[in-house]
């Protein structure tokens, strides 16, 4: 850009002139604001006029003067356009329905752009051109989503290869992560919330979408299909809108009127049976995992561990979605700035909740509007341009509810785009929204300014003094009429004109681009630093929640000591039951103690899912915690009942195939709770699933002894192969049957036939599994199979319940 003052070239990024010295904001004595590429602040939307306004200076006081424009300029009041209107900081302006706060718009410099790739191409001077958080990189992007050195552009000839650097959050071309591909003038490559093109002329051009989520719904419907009688029941009719950037939109209407369906439709939880979701001309769904870390989702139900602290929770959060090379200290500064930004640090008022537990309804902890801010602060964490939340302010005070509302409203204000789902919100709250959605039966009944034109365009009749005292009037003068006449009376309104038509942009093309794929990156592959950060938070939450952990852990001493009291000295005589005993246990001690723990999390590992988490590294993080829990457990088990009973058998090999038999519960239990829709769903299926493992063990009634169909149906349960095993080490452990076992083949080589078998001391395995028996590699191998195959299961159930 040039100064004002000397006409001299400056770098963009300046705020002084090296030349002069001039204040390059306050000598601009007149900006121009339009969509023309050649404006100094260029707003490329439907709204805009080509030459729309003027942004001027005058004896440091600042005005905006309309130049013509088709829709208008307006500052604070929709209804009277201006030509010329002094403005400060705290004033709203409006281009056509665009609207822009002063203090934003007063900070722009020139050259930026919204709604347009920034016209200021970089040029390439060098052979590698580096991407990264790093100052030292080519081409630096300050973002909390970019990885120190994220990518790397290597031009080789006249061909350009772009390879990823490992970043955390990934490099996409044309929305599909890569590892390495070419790249032509074509492709559009992405970090975070920045774009890349290259041009014919080999520059590249840079879009930064921080401030600038423009975000469309397309003739969305979503159905669901009525079993019984086969008939689609439509939850959201095809609905069109357009949410602009920095504007903070409720949604509102009837109960059931698929307002939380049409915000899950929009931000990728639910994919539509019809129509799509835009963000800035492209759609969600085709480019998913680009969009995915500019996307932040605030669900009804809290994605929190209620164990951890403030900041326990935001550190593993932190740990889980920054870059891998994002020091602590960054991480800590990154938690404060947002705490301080969401006012849980407030060192005026002596607050700071960094160290307060999190708490739920039977422990103490933060309050009801704290938690709703918490859960808003996880995803600020990565700074995320379009924020959804599904009913942040239900079950708050009032007084929470203006606080939640406010910090929403301040967000709206620096440049993220909001949508909420909000119930019967005070006139206060209300009046900080900009627009509204209004459903009902899934259709739209009304899109625009929500105070006060909602409110008379509901109550027609009605005095505008007496109607916009209250914001309840929305949805009582909305029940006076039918729906349809309220949809009809919307689609021929000016408001549908200037809010649904008046934004639409031309129709984006429904085709992707391809390019030359050399490798593809994937979300799904198992992650170790992941893993590991799952692994301390998931005990970290374990260890805080002491009652229920020492419930799980005491469960082993106390049956232990009841085998040991009944069968006390009867080894010899009596080792089959309480070995059978054992496995039982180790088998009740895996599957209950994992049978909870996925179900328990599903809120939390759906948000999780849907920004970056890998099902390998969850599921496995869960098996370190439960497998180490399941060890001290078989560990105190066998510990003391093999010296209280007397068994003969190798303690050690004993405890190894009770271990292993827990670990087959564990994965067992898993599988159940990735299957299950709740937590007493997944808790009362376990017995269903334990008792074929008792009743078909071979410990009631010996395996030798069952019928052919029954026989069988043994060999699909583990209890029965390491019951074999088991009994199998007792026999080896037992000298005197061992010894008796050698007479007994002496008598048979001897006489030329086998003694009748009650005259020989059979041991434990021959007594009841027979000629039923197997080699130790096939048992250790059907073990592995239980450990790792229902693993993956869990895994694969999980992978099927993705939404995207």
């Amino acid at each position: 850009m040039k100064c004002f003052s000397c006409e001299k070239t400056i770098d963009d990024d300046s705020t002084f002139c090296i030349y002069c010295g001039s204040n390059l904001i306050s000598n601009a004595l007149r900006l121009t604001i339009g969509s023309s590429p050649q404006s100094d602040i260029l707003l490329d939307y439907p709204q805009i006029s080509h030459d729309h306004a003027f942004l001027v200076q005058e004896n440091g006081k600042w005005f905006i003067e309309d130049r013509g424009s088709t829709n208008g300029t307006y500052v604070n009041d929709r209804t009277v356009s201006i030509s010329r209107a002094q403005i400060v900081p705290r004033d709203t302006i409006y281009f056509g329905s665009f609207k822009m706060p002063a203090e934003r718009l007063l900070k722009m410099r020139i050259g930026t752009s919204l709604g347009r790739t920034d016209p200021h191409a970089i040029a390439i001077t060098e052979k590698e051109t580096i991407f990264g958080r790093d100052p030292a990189a080519t081409i630096c992007l300050n973002s909390p989503q970019i990885s120190w050195r994220h990518a790397r552009l290597r031009q080789e000839g006249n061909t350009f290869f772009l390879k990823d650097l490992g970043s955390t959050n990934g490099t996409y071309v044309n929305g599909t992560r890569i590892a390495s591909c070419r790249i032509t003038p074509e492709d559009t490559i992405s970090f975070g919330s920045f774009t890349f093109k290259l041009t014919p002329d080999r520059k590249i051009e840079k879009r930064d979408y921080r401030g600038d989520i423009r975000l469309d719904a397309d003739r969305i419907t979503v159905k669901v299909t009525n079993r019984e009688t086969q008939s689609a029941k439509r939850l959201v009719n095809n609905i069109s809108l357009t949410i602009y950037p920095s504007e903070f939109v409720g949604v509102m209407g009837p109960s059931g009127c698929g307002k939380t369906t049409f915000l899950l439709a929009l931000n990728g939880y639910l994919p539509p049976q019809s129509g799509r979701s835009l963000i800035n001309g492209q759609s969600l769904y085709d480019n998913y995992d680009a969009f995915r870390s500019c996307i932040g989702y605030v669900p009804q139900d809290d994605v929190l561990h209620a164990e951890l602290t403030v900041y326990e929770a935001l550190y593993y959060t932190a740990k889980l979605r920054l870059p891998e090379d994002t020091t602590r200290r960054e991480m800590d500064v990154r938690i404060d700035a947002v705490l301080t930004q969401l006012g849980l640090i407030d060192k005026s008022r002596n607050l700071d909740v960094r160290n307060v537990l999190i708490g739920s309804a039977e422990k103490k902890g933060i309050s009801g509007g704290q938690r709703k801010r918490l859960n808003l602060a996880m995803e600020l964490l990565t700074d995320p341009s379009l924020l959804f939340l599904d009913e942040p302010t239900s079950g708050l005070s009032s007084e929470d509810t203006v606080i939640v509302m406010s910090v929403l409203r301040k967000l709206a204000d620096e440049g993220k785009t909001i949508l909420l789902v909000i119930h019967q919100p005070s006139l206060e709250v209300y009046r900080k929204l900009d627009n509204v959605v209004i459903l009902a039966s899934g259709k739209l009944m009304y899109y625009g300014p929500a105070y006060p034109d909602s409110l008379c365009f509901f109550n027609p009749d009605e005095p505008q003094e007496k109607i916009t005292n209250n914001a309840d009037n929305v949805l009582k003068g909305f029940a006076l009429r039918h729906e349809r006449e309220w949809e009809k009376t919307y689609g021929q309104s000016s408001y549908f004109e200037k809010y649904v038509k008046g934004r639409k942009q031309s129709d984006p093309s429904r085709k992707k681009s391809t390019f030359e794929d050399v490798g593809r990156a994937s979300l799904s592959a198992f992650n170790a630093r992941q893993w590991w950060t799952l692994t301390c938070r998931y005990f970290t939450v374990k260890r805080k929640d002491s009652i229920n952990t020492a419930i799980l852990f005491l469960q082993a001493p106390v049956i232990a000591v009841l085998i040991s009291m009944v069968f006390h000295d009867q080894g010899k005589e009596n080792a089959a039951t309480p070995l059978f005993l054992l496995i039982v246990s180790a088998l009740w001690f895996g599957t209950s103690n994992s049978a909870r723990e996925i179900v328990a999390e599903k809120a939390i590992y759906g948000r999780e899912r849907m920004v970056n988490l890998g099902i390998a590294s969850y599921v496995l993080s869960k098996y370190a915690v439960l497998g180490f829990l399941c060890f001290l457990q078989c560990a105190v088990l066998v510990g003391i009942v093999h010296p209280m009973v007397n068994l003969n058998g190798f303690i050690g090999s004993a405890f190894l195939f009770t271990f292993l038999v827990a670990l087959a519960g564990l994965s067992i239990g898993l599988f159940l709770s990735s299957l299950a829709g709740t937590q007493p769903a997944a808790i009362a299926i376990v017995p269903l699933v334990l008792l074929p493992m008792v009743i078909l063990g071979g410990g009631m009634l010996p395996v030798r002894d069952m019928g052919s169909s029954s026989s069988v149906l043994s060999h699909l349960v583990p209890s029965r192969w390491v019951y074999e095993k088991m009994l199998g080490i007792e026999d080896t452990g037992n000298e005197e049957n061992r010894a008796e076992k050698e007479k007994g083949d002496v008598a048979l080589e001897e006489d030329g036939e086998r003694p009748p078998r009650q005259a020989l001391h059979l041991g434990w395995v021959d007594r009841f599994f027979g000629d039923r028996v197997h080699k130790d590699g096939l048992i250790l191998f059907v073990l592995a199979m239980y450990i790792f195959g229902f693993a993956g299961l869990a895994m694969l159930a999980l992978k099927a319940k993705d939404k995207v």
